[in-house]
């Protein structure tokens, strides 16, 4: 019945609709859905397909009443969804992802079974929310590339306070924070030679650094993208345009480089989103191979997920973006084509545990 056209739910009486209903329970079973697994058969699995973030009904759910309703009259509550979502940002159980036909930021509050789009109005309202980051008190960080400025919210999307602005920020692009410091990365341009970091005071907004600058020897910047930061306070940026990312300690000062153009595993060709999980492990995605690739530390390729699909189905992607890792090991990543968000999780871990669990319906 879910697979009706809505039109042909709405216009069949009740008599008929019980009779498609009454053939339906008499067809064959249909198998069963089998996530898929990676590492496939016959090495040892990683990681496990999760679920698919692209609407409010994939958080808040229906109840008894709105699922009689839906069956007898093919109506259902108004669904609100993703539209055109480039970065991913999660903590405890709530997934906010920066959408630019949107221009806000959309949440789904898996634990809370909330969904929510904020930042649309009022001194916080966006232009073009793009990279996106929470610290660890809760709140959401949100990087404008319309505005060239950062945008602060509350866990639930009140607007708190903004800060940097045309004058530091030329084509604003990536955003981490890391304790009291928020990176933001300036991808510049073919004419501009502001290919660098900044870095801020996560609570006065002050300017205190600026990292990098045009060029291709270590510690400089080829049209950069995307950052994350480690739990030591490491940050790593993918330098897209040098086809690699590079490390920096908490210090600001360059430590190493991984990466390299090709269409080899372990290489790059188009490389966008990043992120750093709690073991130090980095994972990038790839908008020409669609997929994300897992490094260790030591830029050591461990493996990779996903691959270009015509439709959309679990694992398969049409242009990828964002990418995240929560306090679980979960993995979010953003794939811009198909406006959706999938989750993998580790093996080893039940559907229901961690914060982004789905508990069981009693």
């Amino acid at each position: 019945m879910h697979n009706l056209p809505y039109q042909l739910r709405k216009s069949i009486g009740p008599l008929s609709l019980l009779l498609i209903l009454l053939a339906a329970g008499c067809a064959a079973p249909q198998k069963e859905f089998e996530p898929p697994i990676f590492p496939a058969e016959p090495e040892t699995p990683r990681y496990i397909y999760d679920r698919t973030l692209m609407s409010s009904a994939d958080v808040e759910g229906l109840s008894s009443a709105d699922k009689f309703k839906f069956f007898a009259t093919g109506q259902s509550k108004k669904v609100k969804g993703l539209a055109k979502p480039y970065d991913v940002a999660v903590h405890q159980g709530r997934v906010y992802v920066s959408d630019t036909i949107h221009r806000g930021v959309v949440m789904f509050d898996i634990p809370g079974k909330r969904f929510k789009i904020f930042g649309t109005e009022g001194k916080g309202a966006l232009f073009k929310p793009i990279g996106i980051d929470v610290a660890e008190n809760g709140e959401v960080f949100v990087l404008d590339n319309g505005a060239h400025r950062v945008a602060v919210y509350s866990a639930d999307g009140n607007y708190l306070r903004a800060f940097a602005g045309k004058a530091d920020l030329d084509r604003p692009a990536g955003l981490a924070v890391s304790g009291s410091r928020v990176y933001v990365v300036d991808t510049g341009g073919v004419s501009s030679q502001n290919h660098r970091v900044q870095v801020y005071d996560a609570n006065s907004g002050k300017r205190l650094a600026t990292i990098g600058k045009r060029g291709v020897e270590e510690g400089e910047f080829n049209l950069p993208l995307m950052i994350d930061a480690d739990a030591k306070g490491n940050t790593y940026i993918m330098d897209s345009g040098n086809f690699r990312v590079q490390r920096f300690d908490e210090n600001d000062k360059f430590h190493s480089t991984f990466g390299e153009v090709g269409i080899r595993f372990g290489q790059f060709a188009r490389p966008k989103g990043l992120a750093v999980d709690g073991e130090g492990n980095i994972y990038v995605t790839d908008a020409s191979f669609s997929n994300f690739q897992i490094f260790n530390n030591s830029g050591e390729l461990l493996m990779f997920i996903g691959g270009r699909g015509e439709v959309n189905e679990p694992a398969k992607f049409g242009l990828l973006a964002g990418i995240d890792v929560d306090e679980d090991g979960r993995i979010y990543v953003v794939d811009q084509f198909y406006g959706k968000v999938e989750i993998f999780r580790p093996y080893a871990m039940k559907k229901e545990e961690g914060f982004a669990g789905i508990k069981p319906e009693k």
